[in-house]
């Protein structure tokens, strides 16, 4: 059948598998790589922002208590600093600053 030069031709519809098998056009692939866009920054934003289940994990070492009971024994001790000084009970100390007063200066500076 020849419609070259007839004037009644009419176009033949596309059958089913010729329009599924059409490449995609530029906006179904511009739609594509936006949403995969959106979805890939989704995933970087929320990284390390989802909680997990929290994990008790003990250390080992010395604990606060160990360090109290250490700096306990220095306030309420008499003896001699690694600096070379002298320290007394923290009760004595309290006890001699009530009996002598604090220091205090003769020409105080004034108050800018």
């Amino acid at each position: 059948m020849n419609f070259r030069y007839s004037d009644n031709y009419q176009a033949q519809p596309e059958s089913q598998t010729q329009a599924e098998t059409r490449a995609p056009n530029e906006r179904r692939i511009l739609n594509g790589l936006l949403i995969g866009f959106l979805v890939v920054s989704i995933i970087v934003l929320l990284a390390g922002r989802i909680p997990g289940t929290p994990t008790v994990t003990p250390l080992a070492g010395p604990y606060a208590a160990d360090f109290q009971a250490e700096a306990r024994t220095l306030l309420g001790s008499y003896g001699n600093t690694a600096e070379g000084k002298i320290h007394i009970p923290i009760e004595r100390a309290i006890d001699l600053i009530a009996q002598r007063g604090l220091p205090t200066r003769d020409k105080p500076s004034p108050t800018p």
